[in-house]
């Protein structure tokens, strides 16, 4: 596995297009991070700039592979991107090269093959050689693939040594790797030019094998990056270091997370400052729809009419619309009384999501939340692994496997919450009123997006549930004891998915019926729930109740790998005559959000609990 020369060659194309007829250089690809079945196994090449020696830079090309063959161009302007060397090649002006030029142009050589050689590299564990620091040396032109053993390369005035790292199959973590040194080779001749492995034929049926596993990783990880938008970089990145895709479904869910919070791009995001966020008034809008008079909500209105604008919807006269930065902003409001001598009364007036987490029991207890999402969003997940087989002595082969991989993907689904408020209380202008209007929208909101990340449906709009979810674990509910709580955590263990995140949510009824059994059934006086009805704790576990649960249930499980994502579009729709005669209206709010759940054997499921 580690008898790798240095010095090889591989074949590209050239692109060719109308700047070529006019006498300009010709753009060609020199070498990309496709992974090639090489003569002594496959091989991928790292591109970045870290990556590529370009010392001998520009270029050399050589009309053939033959010994004694002079220069007719050089590629110049060298350059990585999307995971390609490119350059530009120029010809001489010698008749022979001018002959060259001329049919690269007419498309009869299409292809341009690179010297080049290895300084460093390591070996995975599936034979794929990762080469992480090369030096390409020369090209040369091809008009259609050279014979396998024949080549030529430009002699070099020192070869730098070439080092393997070889990833031990056995060792406990994949940092952990040998490293040996091989001697390199400087006879010319020694290596030959191959196709990609569209052309070439392997030599074995691993080397095969891992090309094509290779080739389907990449594919997921461009698929993956180009449905949620990951800069090029970053997913050359994640290609070149070899990364698995339930290794990149980790890293996927960091980028979307930190991207919500640093630099939440949500289409209701108008570029409002924090002090300019803070000053939007939910209460003093409401008023100017019921009252048809913006005069004293001039701000609102104009932050409402932008982002009606970004969403490319008409202003409604009975509703607005409320920028994200205002949904995310916390506010400290501080008035004077207006009796007791000038009494200051200071008032912490959260954000509308802020309070609608701090009432939800999933977020509470751990689930990860995506913010200011634009667009649907795709995240990998592995949903089944692939087989270790034992082998019984050296005639035995590997038994073929592969890992399965599904995809959670989430879409905005509209959430609505209703409350009444009085006309006496929209008379008052303190900031207590406020907060009466935005938290008590934010905890109907909060209630409908616990039962929905809870036990939703799935159908009519309602986001797929936590209980509902495939994979999910069963715990038996009848007189639910000890060993019942338990199991809950042993399911969970039993996917190798128990962390330090594992909860559990049930009913009050529930809680208050552990709350007198005993741990210990026959000599324990410690009881299986305790702290308070609200918040305790289960074998050292966190518990919460809640009725967004259905009667006589249990939900056990990571809630960490719960994902909701919120996309920032808030709409507050006013019904000023929602009780004529008592003077009572009616505010409806409307949020998007959607639930995933990212492996379903990271929870267990108790009914009928008795």
């Amino acid at each position: 596995m580690t008898d790798r020369k240095n010095l090889q060659v591989r074949t590209f194309a050239f692109e060719v297009d109308e700047r070529a007829a006019a006498g300009d250089g010709i753009p060609v690809v020199v070498s990309s991070d496709a992974v090639v079945d090489m003569p002594d196994g496959p091989e991928i090449l790292l591109h970045s700039p870290e990556a590529i020696d370009l010392q001998r830079a520009p270029l050399p090309i050589i009309a053939t592979h033959r010994s004694g063959q002079v220069n007719v161009g050089v590629i110049d302007n060298l350059t990585v991107s999307g995971g390609r060397l490119r350059g530009m090649a120029t010809f001489g002006t010698r008749p022979e090269a001018a002959g060259y030029r001329d049919d690269v142009v007419n498309r009869i050589i299409r292809s341009v093959s690179v010297g080049y050689a290895r300084i460093k590299g390591n070996i995975r564990s599936d034979g794929v050689l990762h080469t992480t620091r090369w030096m390409p040396t020369h090209t040369a032109l091809v008009a259609e693939p050279a014979d396998i053993n024949a080549g030529f390369f430009r002699e070099l005035d020192s070869l730098p040594e070439f080092k393997i790292e070889v990833t031990q199959p056995a060792a406990p973590a994949a940092s952990e790797r040998k490293t040996m040194t091989v001697e390199t080779q400087a006879a010319a001749g020694s290596s030959a030019e191959v196709e990609t492995r569209a052309a070439a034929q392997p030599q074995q049926p691993t080397g095969e094998r891992a090309v094509e596993m290779e080739r389907s990783r990449r594919r997921g990880i461009e698929n993956i990056c180009k449905a949620n938008k990951i800069d090029d970089n970053l997913r050359d990145y994640w290609i070149g270091t070899g990364l698995s895709i339930e290794q990149l479904s980790d890293d996927v869910l960091k980028v979307i997370e930190e991207r919500s919070k640093n630099a939440p791009k949500s289409e209701a995001a108008i570029g409002l400052s924090e002090k300019e966020a803070q000053s939007f008034s939910f209460f003093r809008a409401i008023r100017a729809v019921v009252d048809k008079n913006w005069n004293n909500a001039g701000f609102e209105l104009e932050a409402s009419r932008a982002v009606a604008q970004r969403l490319g919807k008409m202003q409604d006269p009975n509703k607005f619309f409320v920028p994200f930065e205002v949904q995310r902003a916390r506010r400290d409001l501080t008035v004077a009384s207006a009796s007791g001598g000038g009494y200051i009364v200071a008032t912490n007036n959260m954000s509308f999501i802020e309070l609608m987490r701090n009432r939800s029991v999933v977020y509470a207890m751990g689930a990860t939340r995506l913010s200011g999402l634009v667009g649907n969003v795709t995240v990998p997940k592995q949903s089944a692994a692939g087989t270790a087989v034992w082998l019984a002595n050296e005639a035995s082969t590997v038994t073929e496997s592969a890992q399965t991989f599904a995809q959670m993907s989430l879409s905005p689904k509209t959430v609505g919450g209703y409350t009444e408020i009085s006309r006496n209380l929209m008379l008052q202008s303190s900031p207590d009123a406020e907060g009466i209007v935005t938290g008590d929208l934010a905890k109907i909101c909060a209630l409908a997006v616990d039962v929905g990340a809870l036990r939703g449906s799935g159908a009519s709009g309602e986001p797929q549930g936590i209980v509902g979810t495939s994979g999910v674990g069963s715990v038996t509910g009848t007189s639910l004891a000890a060993g019942g709580v338990l199991e809950f955590q042993s399911d969970v263990a039993g996917g190798n998915l128990l962390t330090e995140s594992f909860g559990y949510v049930t009913t009050p009824a529930v809680a208050a019926l552990l709350m007198v059994r005993p741990e210990l059934p026959t000599t324990g006086t410690t009881r299986l729930w305790q702290g308070s009805l609200l918040n305790g704790s289960m074998f050292g576990q966190r518990a919460m109740s809640s009725n967004q649960m259905s009667s006589a249930t249990m939900l056990g499980g990571d809630f960490s790998q719960c994902v909701i994502g919120e996309w920032g579009v808030l709409e507050i729709e006013v019904n000023p005559y929602a009780n004529f005669q008592a003077g009572i209206v009616g505010v409806r709010a409307l949020l998007s959000i959607d639930v995933g759940v990212r492996y379903g054997g990271a929870f267990s499921y108790a009914s009928s609990i008795t």
